[in-house]
């Protein structure tokens, strides 16, 4: 794993660049997030085939390819956002791993489908890389949050989260280490793949949204399966009301995660406020945080980017 690469904090007047490298966007939440972003004092990079669709994609493969890495390699690009997950930005990982990292080392911003996206410039190229909201006009706080984090408006923000659940009591000691994760369907997703993420050494962040409570026991147990907790230092889930999408189902969440927790050689806890979710709290993925199973806490050490 690589340790991320020192990156400046965004400042007024750098250049970010909105892709959307999986399903469509709508023009008017495009436009949106670019007024935006262009009243806080960014200049925004976006291609005018930005709201392109084909299919359940934001354009076909081609399209995304030459949006994406051009805003990768872009060296007055200072930041990537992605607008939307859906689903598709796992099928450009293979063109990424043919590339050399580009010279410019820049956040990474998104969730949900681009868990993948997330993953493959932490681990491959060290950038930083955060799990957050995507660029919602009808979210403006969401967006502040996340330019918070990069330090836009000073001191990078360093998320903390209390009262978070623990499911298997312990006794556990405090524990440090770098967070990774994000949406629990593509870590799965990319078992058996080059691009599968390993959380040895690691806090494992999962989230996910509108899945019935066996398909959340399938992707853990094919997760343990993969080895994928093999030397992990604990998981902490998000809010498992969002994993589930009826109330029955939420009621057969619990023993699941009761279940899982008896099972592995870490503690688990729940309740991140991260993910598919409002407040979605941006999280700097591959940063140091310290994990105190018995306050119930999460608190990062080190931020996104620096100072």
């Amino acid at each position: 794993m690589n340790r991320c690469l020192p990156t400046p904090s965004l400042r007024a007047g750098d250049t970010v660049a909105l892709v959307a490298p999986a399903g469509p966007v709508d023009p008017e939440r495009i436009e949106g997030a670019r007024r935006l972003l262009e009243a806080r004092g960014l200049r925004v990079h976006l291609r005018p085939d930005a709201g392109a669709r084909h299919g359940y994609l934001a354009g076909d493969d081609d399209r995304r390819w030459a949006e994406l890495w051009d805003a990768l390699s872009d060296p007055e690009v200072a930041a990537v956002w992605c607008l939307r997950g859906g689903y598709g930005t796992v099928r450009l990982l293979a063109r990424l791993a043919r590339r050399d990292p580009p010279a410019r080392a820049k956040p990474v911003v998104g969730f949900s489908d681009n868990t993948a996206l997330l993953w493959f410039v932490r681990s491959r190229w060290g950038w930083p890389a955060v799990h957050g909201p995507h660029p919602d006009p009808a979210d403006p706080d969401g967006i502040d949050a996340v330019l918070g984090g990069l330090g836009f408006w000073g001191e990078p923000a360093r998320p903390a989260a209390r009262g978070l659940r623990l499911w298997n009591p312990g006794p556990w000691q405090p524990r440090h280490g770098p967070v990774e994760g994000g949406c629990l369907a593509l870590v799965a997703a990319l078992q058996g793949t080059p691009f599968a993420p390993r959380f040895g050494g690691c806090i494992a962040f999962l989230e996910d949204v509108a899945e019935p409570a066996y398909r959340i026991d399938r992707l853990l147990w094919q997760l343990g399966a993969a080895g994928a907790f093999e030397g992990c230092l604990g998981v902490v889930f998000g809010r498992p009301e969002t994993f589930v999408p009826q109330a029955e189902d939420a009621a057969a969440l619990e023993p699941l995660l009761e279940e899982f927790a008896r099972q592995v050689p870490f503690p688990v806890l729940s309740g991140l406020p991260s993910g598919h979710c409002r407040p979605n709290l941006p999280l700097p993925l591959g940063a140091r945080a310290l994990l105190d199973p018995a306050e119930g806490r999460l608190a990062w050490i080190d931020p996104a980017v620096e100072p």
